[in-house]
């Protein structure tokens, strides 16, 4: 009885004085933040896609936004005779409770239809709805559709693609080919069926299995001795149909066994731009690209060198701690980091789950950008583009994180919210992301710079409304500049701004003249000033602004050097590294004449490459392989240890909006090729040019097509081409640049472009107008394979003139062209 009493008072002991330290913990611990973390989740958004054709097509990323046509537009469907649409709705992680759908124009000025579905099927984790698309739609005009599924978890999701209803005959036929020529490029004899599509050309580098072409040879095609496979479901996507010429885009996985006979897996895109006539398809362009999913196996840290394997250069980066020891590296989407002292390694970041095969999470609409890497291990970084799952599932944005290496656990830090689509955010976060050491950040995006405080969450607006050619960044991007005023070719002054400082100066032409930012050498500005009264007028618009100097001030804002040669004016600069390319023009009367071009030299640090610490070697069965080059050999593989936060801090990150007070109002002009945009620019004829490259196309912001180089016949006449450009005439005498006039006519300035490309215009049934000499101009009204019909208004006579030599006489006179479209 003493023994069991003896032990109770014990116990009660024990028990009073863990009760006593808890309470005496917490009471220290109560003024403190409890920190909860959760993990990321799988995704659970809906998946979406089309029956087209009896194919399974256009798989739709479901948004909780709403989101512009610049995201809107990705994929386009051709509806059933019947318009009876037939979607596929894989549910996911969540339950669907209701499906309705509707119908706008491009530009979502005018709503077509609304309806609300009463039932659908339901098989399993798959349901299927039918839309009853109304007889309101007129064929060959693109409409964008919006699907709307109410769901339990994320309430209404959307989903958005261009839809069409044709008598095209060729969509089905070119479909089938893209994916038969996919899958017979992984069987060396049924691919020899595909050589009559190829245009091998000795010229092209087969170096690397990450890109290949019509032009590679054969062998690269067929994907030479790596033994790839494909792995999982082949999503196929219509991008464009325009006439005759069809993009179709296949993403899918493959795999391979390497010779520890483990699985690598890789992502593959396949872009086809086809032809089709009632003989046959041509392929005029085919790109694959190819990028290895890195799974940082032990075998991948070998020597100083961490191995990534295929892939390109631009899915590559890697970034320093300031003692060199810890290194941050992006590799096809995902964040690792790697402690060369310590041989530890981390899987920072990735939408990619423990199903690497679920198309959700290796969707390739997002990316990451490194800020900064820290001694201790700790990586700030941003992800951006559409979120494939976590907090912000189905919403594009920017999201700032902040990787704790000590917890091995990540904090969200800050939201910014955003419109439009994942290209057109790459293409302006290419342009500046910046992060100084006081805390600021500096992006680019929708034509403004903003500075955001990350202490304070404030942001503010450095500069907006920029235009093309108007501002430049240095190429470590810590230093900006831009003309004030926001125009090319009137601007009084320029503004330079030390993002690390925060200092901004401004610069003045002297009085009557104008300057312009033309670029950075190295952290050196480079500016022109020009008087004000050499503007080039040529038929009515501005085309230069030629500088009589240029300058180049260095940080501390002095002149490092000048350029002026008397009798010569500065027409285009072009700065490559330390090389300044200078095309040159004199003057006669009012007019200006090529001259001999130019080249400044200068003596300025360039500081690292795109690809600094990044390196690649040839492989005999792999081809071009790159790797992560490391400053410390690893001492043994065995011992190197990979870790993976699989948890976020929960707590609410700031929601930071964007919005600058002015916007760019000239027309924008979007080139696409080969699946994906090229450029984006408010010059037509640089975005025909960059289109022109791979058999693409260029639209309006509304994804509506302005210009196809595939998509013209052999043979056009225009009966009655006065008629059909009166309209576009009475607008010549006060028409200066590109513009829409109320009645959906499309003015077009086409200064730069050949004639040849601009037949596509003819094609349309629409006049092209070339300027001869002195304000006068000829109409180009039709063409076959050997001539160009052409009408003289200033005699009335019409007349045919061969291709080559009308090419050539045009080009002689400054290319310079209007055209016109009509918006559908």
């Amino acid at each position: 009885m003493n023994r069991v009493i003896k032990r109770a008072v014990i116990l009660f002991g024990i028990f009073a004085a863990a009760l006593l330290a808890y309470f005496f913990l917490s009471g220290r611990d109560s003024g403190k933040e409890q920190v909860v973390y959760v993990d990321m989740g799988e995704a659970s958004l809906p998946a979406v896609s089309v029956e087209m054709f009896g194919r399974k097509t256009n798989p739709m990323a479901g948004y909780v936004q709403e989101v512009d046509n610049r995201a809107a537009g990705n994929s386009l469907t051709v509806l059933p005779e019947d318009r009876a649409l037939a979607v596929l709705i894989e549910k996911g992680g969540d339950a669907v409770t209701g499906i309705s759908y509707e119908i706008r124009t491009m530009d979502r000025e005018r709503l077509i239809e609304r309806t609300v579905l009463e039932q659908w099927e339901e098989n399993g984790e798959e349901l299927r709805a039918v839309l009853p698309i109304q007889n309101l739609l007129n064929r060959e005009q693109e409409y964008l559709l919006r699907l709307d599924l109410n769901t339990e978890k994320h309430g209404i999701v959307h989903y958005y693609t261009r839809i069409l209803w044709t008598e095209n005959e060729g969509v089905s036929a070119m479909l089938d080919l893209a994916v038969d020529f996919s899958a017979r490029t992984f069987d060396y004899e049924q691919a020899k069926e595909l050589t009559t599509y190829l245009e091998t050309s000795s010229a092209e580098d087969n170096s690397s299995f990450g890109t290949a072409t019509i032009r590679s040879s054969f062998s690269h095609l067929t994907w030479g001795d790596l033994g790839m496979q494909p792995a999982g479901q082949v999503q196929v996507t219509l991008k464009e149909l325009d006439g005759i010429m069809s993009c179709v885009q296949l993403s899918y996985l493959a795999e391979r066994k390497n010779g520890e006979d483990e699985t690598e897996y890789y992502q593959v895109e396949e872009n086809f731009t086809m032809k089709w006539n009632s003989l046959r398809i041509y392929l005029m362009d085919y790109d694959r690209q190819v990028n290895q999913i890195f799974q940082g196996k032990q075998t991948d840290y070998t020597g100083k060198r961490i191995l990534l394997g295929i892939t390109r250069d631009e899915r590559v980066e890697v970034k320093k701690s300031p003692d060199g020891n810890v290194l941050a590296y992006r590799t096809n989407r995902d964040l690792w980091s790697y402690d060369q002292k310590e041989q530890r390694g981390a899987r920072v970041f990735s939408f990619r789950s423990s199903d690497i095969t679920d198309p959700r999470n290796y969707y390739g609409q997002h990316d990451v950008s490194i800020l900064s890497v820290a001694d201790s291990g700790d990586v700030d970084f941003l992800v951006y583009g559409y979120m494939n799952r976590g907090n912000h599932e189905g919403s594009m944005g920017i999201v700032g994180y902040h990787y704790d290496s000590g917890q091995n656990a990540l904090e969200e830090l800050y939201y910014i919210p955003y419109t439009g689509s994942y290209e057109t955010l790459e293409d302006d976060l290419q342009q500046l992301v910046y992060r100084n050491e006081q805390g600021m950040l500096y992006l680019y995006v929708d034509h403004a710079i903003y500075g955001i405080d990350l202490k304070s969450r404030e942001n503010i607006v450095v500069a907006d409304a920029l235009e093309e050619g108007c501002y430049a960044v240095s190429a470590d991007r810590s230093r900006i500049a831009w003309q004030e005023g926001g125009s090319r070719y009137d601007s009084e002054s320029l503004s330079l701004m030390d993002l690390n400082t925060g200092e901004k100066r401004e610069i003045r032409g002297d009085s009557g003249k104008y300057v312009r930012v033309l670029g950075f050498v190295g952290s050196d500005l480079v500016y022109g000033t020009a008087d004000r009264e050499d503007v080039w007028m040529v038929n009515g618009r501005v085309r230069d602004l030629p500088m009589e100097s240029i300058r180049i001030i260095n940080a501390q804002m002095q002149e490092e050097t000048s350029y002026e040669k008397p009798g010569y004016y500065i027409s285009e600069v072009q700065v490559e590294e330390s090389r300044i390319h200078l095309s040159r023009v004199s003057k006669t009367g009012g007019s200006y004449i090529e001259a001999q071009p130019d080249t400044i030299v200068c003596n300025v640090s360039m500081g690292p490459g795109e690809l600094e610490g990044i390196g690649w070697y040839a492989s005999a069965d792999k081809g071009k392989l790159y790797f992560v080059q490391l400053s410390q050999e690893i001492r043994s593989t065995r011992n190197v240890r990979i870790s993976v936060p699989r948890k976020i801090r929960d707590s609410e990150s700031d929601i930071l909006e964007l919005k600058s007070n002015y916007q760019v109002k000239k027309l924008e002009f979007y080139a696409y090729s080969g699946g994906h945009l090229q450029k984006i620019t408010t010059d037509f004829s640089e975005a025909m040019q960059k289109a022109y490259e791979k058999m693409g196309v260029v639209t309006d912001g509304n994804h509506r097509i302005l210009w196809s180089r595939v998509n013209r016949g052999t043979v056009k006449n225009i009966k009655d081409p006065v008629s059909v450009f009166a309209l576009v005439e009475r607008q010549l005498e006060n028409f200066s640049a590109s513009c829409i006039l109320e009645d959906g006519l499309m003015i077009l300035d086409a200064r730069g472009c050949s004639m040849q490309q601009l037949l596509y215009f003819i094609d349309q049934n629409m006049p092209v107008l070339g300027f001869t000499e002195n304000g006068s101009y000829l109409l180009l009204c039709g063409f076959d394979q050997y001539n160009v019909t052409v009408y003289d208004p200033a005699s009335g006579e019409t007349y045919k003139a061969g291709l080559n030599d009308s090419t050539e006489f045009f080009r002689r006179r400054g290319n310079d062209f209007i055209c016109a479209v009509r918006l559908q």
